[in-house]
């Protein structure tokens, strides 16, 4: 197909993400390296792979599959489906300058019990619609009722409850703050790169930002002398010992996510906040970085990214 290499394009540009097309079609039998999926599209099978293996890049290949798919130009049955992926406005939708949070929502094998839960929870005013592969898009009117300051404090809450009512491990996209109906389908677009870019970087988390990855994906396009460049001034040079290191990396990873927090990081891993602090004057040992401190946190945080483009 002559558009396959503008959606490989079309994918690194939103997400940074490099998959490449297996040109015979079929899977070579002793490749342990990469992970593989088929897109159809226009009634043909198209094959291709991505780098790595495991849970972290099987999630990768699905949602990458989706993007492909609609990349590729699978057309859509559901109206909300098919304007979220750049097609027209649904019949009965006004274009308007209502705020609404937008959302990519991954349930994996839980996927119609994820719809379902979507659909009961959503008010007349909101958007959702079956992305396929496990995707639902949300659109949530931000009105005076709405009890959230933001889209990624609503995303938690919406992860928190999903996961205890279905019983899944669901996985949120959050594309942002979209300023009209008009600005949807790009903030849906935003929310599903997060998805991929979350699967590839942090696939031991589950609420995934697209501003958090914007500028990982601005350096991924950089050559790697000059990503490793980068790793090389923030951080000292035993800093792989630290990436390597599972429970460092956690105990970095539950102390960021609960905003520099000692004692709620140390009670969401089960470890007595002496031994998180251990385990951070470790790090600041090792990088060179107090990640107690915001900046040095930040830094660290972008260094650990931009790490796994290397």
């Amino acid at each position: 197909m002559e558009n396959i290499a503008a959606a490989l394009e079309k994918l690194f540009a939103a997400t940074g993400l490099r998959a490449r097309v297996e040109p015979d079609g079929a899977k070579p039998t002793d490749d342990t390296q990469r992970t593989y999926f088929t897109v159809s599209s226009g009634g043909e099978h198209v094959l291709f792979s991505i780098d790595g293996t495991g849970e972290g890049a099987r999630i990768t290949a699905a949602l990458a599959r989706e993007y492909l798919t609609g990349a590729m130009g699978k057309s859509a049955v559901d109206p909300v489906r098919a304007f979220l992926c750049g097609g027209e406005l649904p019949p009965g939708v006004r274009v308007g300058k209502a705020d609404h949070y937008v959302f990519a929502i991954y349930g994996a094998a839980r996927h119609r019990q994820a719809l379902e839960y979507i659909a009961a929870m959503a008010t007349v005013k909101d958007m959702y619609a079956d992305m396929g592969d496990g995707v639902t898009a949300f659109c949530k009117l931000v009105d005076s009722d709405c009890d959230y300051q933001s889209a990624g404090e609503l995303a938690a809450v919406l992860r928190e409850n999903m996961t205890e009512e279905i019983d899944a491990d669901i996985k949120i996209g959050v594309g942002g703050v979209a300023h009209g109906v008009s600005e949807l389908p790009l903030y849906y677009s935003y929310a599903r790169s997060a998805l991929v870019s979350g699967a590839e970087f942090d696939p031991k988390n589950s609420v995934y930002s697209h501003k958090e990855y914007a500028l990982v994906r601005i350096l991924s396009e950089l050559p790697q002398s000059e990503t490793e460049k980068y790793i090389k001034t923030v951080l000292d040079k035993n800093y792989r010992e630290v990436l390597a290191d599972e429970e460092l990396m956690t105990a970095a990873d539950a102390f960021i996510k609960h905003s520099l927090n000692i004692s709620e990081a140390s009670r969401s891993m089960y470890v007595h906040r002496n031994t998180l602090i251990y385990r951070l004057d470790k790090i600041e040992r090792i990088t060179g970085l107090n990640i107690r401190n915001f900046n040095d946190a930040m830094t660290f945080r972008i260094a650990y990214m931009i790490s796994k483009l290397i």
